[in-house]
């Protein structure tokens, strides 16, 4: 145990606890010097006693300057001459109380010989803690003590002297036994925690590689699929009244399916990454249940089913978008197991808190399937995998976000009655509400100039061909600064402008803001993203960019195409503001 440890970090991490904790034992050595000289500046000669007490003073400064030195000491410094000063600081410390045990012990009065045995212990003792992490400078101490110690004992000669000397030995060994435990306990606390670092860093490259990964599938994923849905509206619109028509509708739906279930697993992944991180705030509940009855009524008739809107005052804490999409997956679930009947959103108060409830009846879920049900593809009324009733990861979603804004999913259900999913969320006061602007309906396309920035050759040609079977004129290109050459030379003035967000040349902010110093400032801006923007929703719209995810719904893209220039924006239907977060 009196070797350095092997381990460099763990040696370099006792270096610095000795240094830190020695300040400590120099300002008790001080005051100890001082109570000596007091007590024996009547016993001893007063030129030796001021010379040792001189000595020590500037063995405290010595020792002193070196804590202050090691306190700076860069990381690659090597160990081995430090460690030699505090053995020989040690050393020193020991040498000179040998000497004052040597003035103050005197064979005649036994006073003196006890109070010589308590100035030792007090010494090594309290050097112990502070001396723990370089054992061999304890030893450096002690040594010199304890032998003129017990040389002054045995010196008195008879049994008395030899059972004073034994008595020094046993406490020696009790005091080397406590330090070299203390010394254990203290390589192995570093030693696991420099493992737990490790871990950690470990744990922290493999969230960092996952969420490249993130960021390179999301992208990849979603190019080929906001391509493929781009293709199959054309291939629909072309093939209008032609028995080719029904195909292009079915390689629609697959498109769809292809997206939710791309758009799901991206989703989990990028949940239990923990790549989002929730932006809690005040939502009042009422805008929030109107916007997803527009949309739910309309699919709630679509099947037959009725549905039911409790309106509410009620206000709360927490990430409005996140809330909004754990809400749809509950009513899509609610929507896609209810057969008959229909589906109810409310709100209430309970127990402190606002629970926010929505309620289906469909089969019900046995009890025994109440936690299976937010494991991921796990349906329980869809074992042959219909594409057409989702792909089990909703609930999967809602669990995650639950955990991840901490509001807690309960589920109650009773088999052939329905269920009941509620979320409890913490109850904010209420604010004063504006009331929204009315957007204006939207223009025809014919003949509507848009300027499009894709690197992606497929998905630029599928874009171009579907905004040209709409009456657009495009002009499109990989690059902003060709296709603002070729806009230049026709004399061509864009009035909407999209981009892709990752380019081969810059990202789709620059191009936007490149085309918009060429052409106006005002120009209508689509961002089109297959990840995580760097900015946030709120923040695209300050600068007049319309944020939007792929793969874009082409009723979606239209739709913000024929909108009036002067409308608010707003995302285009379908799709979800960009969460606040770093690519991924």
């Amino acid at each position: 145990m009196l070797r350095h440890p092997t381990d460099e970090r763990t040696r370099r991490a006792m270096l610095l606890l000795f240094y830190a904790q020695s300040g400590v034992s120099l300002v008790a050595a001080a005051l100890l010097v001082l109570l000596h000289v007091g007590a024996q500046i009547d016993r001893v000669a007063l030129p030796g006693l001021l010379a040792w007490a001189v000595a020590f003073t500037v063995l405290i400064g010595l020792r002193a300057r070196w804590k202050r030195q090691a306190a700076q000491l860069p990381e690659t410094i090597n160990p081995t001459a430090w460690e030699r000063r505090a053995e020989l600081g040690a050393l020193l410390t020991g040498v000179l109380w040998a000497a004052a045990l040597v003035m103050a012990f005197d064979a005649q009065q036994r006073a003196t010989q006890m109070y010589a045995a308590m100035l030792a212990c007090v010494t090594c003792v309290a050097s112990i803690n502070v001396m723990a992490p370089q054992p061999r400078a304890f030893v450096m101490l002690i040594a010199p003590v304890s032998a003129t110690l017990i040389t002054l004992f045995l010196s008195l000669g008879g049994w008395g002297g030899a059972y004073s000397a034994l008595l020094v030995l046993a406490a020696i060994g009790l005091a080397m036994s406590l330090t070299l435990r203390h010394a254990r306990l203290l390589r192995e606390s570093h030693a696991m925690r420099f493992e737990r670092e490790a871990l950690l860093a470990q744990a922290q490259a493999a969230r960092e590689a996952q969420t490249r990964f993130l960021a390179a599938a999301s992208h990849d994923l979603r190019q080929p699929v906001h391509a493929l849905g781009l293709l199959a509206a054309q291939a629909a619109h072309e093939l209008q009244g032609r028995r080719a028509a029904q195909t292009a509708e079915q390689l629609q739906a697959m498109a769809q399916a292809l997206d939710g279930l791309v758009e799901g697993l991206l989703d989990v992944s990028r949940l239990d990454s923990g790549a989002l991180q929730p932006q809690c705030r005040s939502v009042p509940l009422q805008p929030l249940f109107e916007r997803l009855s527009t949309e739910y009524a309309v699919l709630a008739e679509a099947k037959g089913l009725q549905w039911r809107l409790r309106p509410t005052a009620l206000w709360v804490r927490s990430d409005a978008q996140q809330l909004e999409r754990l809400l749809r997956n509950l009513l899509s679930n609610a929507l896609t197991h209810t057969e008959r009947g229909g589906v109810l959103l409310a709100a209430r108060r309970r127990a402190g808190r606002v629970q926010v409830a929505v309620w289906d009846t469909g089969p019900g879920i046995a009890p025994e399937h109440h936690e299976r049900i937010f494991q991921e593809f796990v349906q329980l009324t869809n074992p042959g995998r219909d594409r057409k009733r989702g792909h089990g990861l909703g609930l999967a979603i809602v669990a995650r976000l639950a955990r991840l804004m901490e509001h807690p999913v309960a589920l109650r259900s009773r088999l052939g009655r329905g269920s009941c999913f509620a979320v409890s969320l913490p109850e904010d006061a209420p604010r004063l509400l504006t009331e929204p602007r009315t957007v204006p309906q939207g223009q025809p396309l014919q003949g509507r100039c848009v300027a499009l920035v894709e690197d992606d050759e497929a998905v630029r040609e599928a874009t171009a061909n579907l905004l040209r079977t709409w009456g657009c004129e495009v002009w499109a290109d990989a690059a902003v600064t060709p296709l603002l050459a070729r806009l230049r030379t026709a004399g061509a003035r864009p009035q909407r402008l999209i981009s892709d967000w990752r380019l081969g040349e810059g990202d789709g902010l620059s191009a936007i803001t490149v085309l918009r110093e060429a052409f106006g400032d005002g120009l209508p801006a689509l961002l089109i993203s297959g990840e995580t923007l760097p900015m946030s929703a709120k923040a695209l719209r300050a600068l007049r960019v319309q944020p939007a995810r792929k793969p874009l719904p082409p009723a979606a893209l239209r739709a913000w195409l024929s909108a009036p220039s002067e409308a608010p924006g707003k995302p285009p239907s379908g799709q979800h503001a960009e969460p606040h977060s770093e690519p991924h």
